[in-house]
């Protein structure tokens, strides 16, 4: 694939809202900033409803939404991840999407489902291929039936306005730098969910930094690079100052290395959007491909959960939020 400005390749981050506060992302962002990448920003617009179990702010808070501003102004991007932690009817969400336009100029064009929020889209079991989803439901019970954001007789249903404004939504996630690797078809339509949803893509599961700095290494960007491949990775940049009070060190040895490269460094619908252009067909996924990345992204989640026991599970027992 050639990207442009002869790039070797493409690489950037999604930043999840969660947990975090001006304090803990400001000098996250200064970092890459400094290193000259461009990467998205998950926002909620409204404060956190349930407390007991997610921190973080909001575009409430006023410090915190200059600061947003600042990096939307330097070319990062700002994305939703829902409107808010918790419970919020369709009156809520819908108000809260105006806002986020009247703050920040525009609509977002990637939406990021949050956790257990009941106004969350096609998510849940229904995330998987539909061969798998009765193990999910047994793998996963509290998932089952919570989900109604796409369902016009839910008090939660926002599905029109998604359909509307949200170009991008994101669903499967891997242990794999190179997600264009795993996922060619990336972006893609899926047909069982084109009634609300418009493009799906995918990202490496990379939670906090332990996981990335697992999976974003000296030999996988060499590979990335050599490649030419396309590196999306999620992660949660509040996590990043836990311990004492500085940034990781390993990732930013990562990302220091990682900067010298010849690659692409932009936000994710400025990447999505390219390779969209260069699709050879705009096609749907199909259930079977559904199928084989249900099940890649499940052997991820249990990978990391069972075996390596470095997810968040194990990141929260350590520090805890």
């Amino acid at each position: 694939m050639k990207f442009p400005h002869n790039k070797k390749f493409a690489f950037t981050i999604i930043d999840d809202a969660d947990d975090g506060f001006l304090e803990n992302i400001k000098p996250v962002y200064e970092f890459l900033y400094s290193l000259g990448f461009l990467t998205t920003k998950t926002v909620w617009v409204a404060p956190v409803r349930d407390i007991e179990s997610t921190k973080g702010d909001s575009l409430e808070r006023k410090e915190y939404l200059e600061y947003i501003k600042i990096l939307k102004s330097r070319g990062f991007e700002i994305a939703l991840h829902n409107i808010g932690s918790g419970i919020f009817n369709r009156i809520d969400i819908l108000e809260g999407i105006e806002k986020f336009k009247n703050l920040l100029g525009e609509y977002p064009k990637i939406h990021i489902n949050h956790s257990y929020n009941p106004d969350n889209i096609y998510s849940g079991e229904k995330r998987f291929a539909r061969l798998l989803r009765p193990v999910v439901k047994k793998i996963y019970p509290q998932y089952v039936g919570k989900f109604s954001g796409e369902i016009p007789s839910s008090q939660f249903f926002w599905g029109d306005k998604h359909k509307q404004m949200i170009k991008f939504a994101r669903n499967y996630e891997f242990d794999t730098l190179n997600i264009f690797k795993k996922i060619p078809e990336l972006p893609y339509k899926d047909k069982e969910f084109i009634q609300y949803s418009n493009y799906w893509f995918a990202s490496t599961f990379a939670p906090n930094q332990w996981i990335f700095n697992h999976i974003v290494n000296e030999n996988s960007i060499d590979k990335l690079e050599k490649d030419g491949g396309v590196g999306i990775v999620y992660t949660h940049f509040g996590y990043y100052m836990y311990g004492n009070g500085q940034i990781d060190e390993p990732f930013m040895r990562k990302m220091k290395y990682l900067s010298k490269k010849d690659g692409w460094f932009v936000p994710v619908s400025e990447l999505l959007e390219f390779l969209l252009e260069n699709k050879n067909k705009d096609e749907y996924i199909s259930e079977y491909r559904k199928l084989i990345l249900s099940l890649s992204h499940l052997f991820t989640r249990i990978k990391f959960r069972k075996f390596l026991k470095i997810d968040d599970y194990y990141f929260r027992q350590k520090y805890p939020i």
